[in-house]
C-alpha cells in the first residue's frame, strides 16, 4: 500500500531525501506511514517495498510500545544492528523515516543526518491529509 501526495509536496520530499542521500551513505531511505503504507522508498538491496514498510512499522510500533512500557517517554529514533550494518527508524510523529547502510562505520553521521533533516521532513508531510493513507 502507497500513499498518493500531489505534485508539489512529492517535489519537496524527493529533494529533501537526495539531500539525505548526498550527506549520508546510505543504502536504503524510507518514508512510511506508522501503519506501514509507503511514501517514499529507494533501495540498493532487492528488499521488496511493500513487505519492508511493513516491518519497519511493525518495529517502530513495537518498539515505542516497550520504550512507553518502560517509561522512558516518546521515541525519537529506534536503531537495529546487524552483522553486516545497520537501519534507523526516525520518528516523524504520523510517519517514519528509515535509513539503512551496510557499512556501519557511517552509522553516526548518518544517524546525525536524520536528525538535522526530521524537521524539514515533518514540515513537508503536514501537509498530507490524515485521509491520504
Amino acid at each position: 500500500m502507497s500513499v498518493r501526495v500531489n505534485k508539489l509536496i512529492a517535489a519537496d520530499l524527493a529533494k529533501e531525501l537526495r539531500s539525505i542521500t548526498q550527506e549520508a551513505k546510505i543504502d536504503t531511505l524510507a518514508v512510511i506511514t506508522k501503519t506501514g503504507a509507503r511514501v517514499a522508498f529507494f533501495t540498493k538491496s532487492s528488499a521488496d517495498a511493500s513487505e519492508f514498510s511493513a516491518i519497519s512499522a511493525s518495529l517502530q510500533n513495537s518498539g515505542a510500545l516497550a520504550v512507553q512500557k518502560l517509561g522512558l517517554g516518546d521515541t525519537t529514533d529506534i536503531m537495529v544492528r546487524g552483522k553486516n550494518g545497520f537501519m534507523i527508524l526516525r520518528n516523524l510523529d504520523r510517519f517514519i523515516l528509515v535509513a539503512g547502510a551496510r557499512n556501519i562505520e557511517t552509522f553516526t553521521s548518518s544517524a546525525s543526518i536524520l536528525v538535522k533533516h526530521a524537521p524539514k521532513l515533518n514540515t513537508i508531510l503536514e501537509n498530507i491529509p490524515d485521509d491520504q493513507y
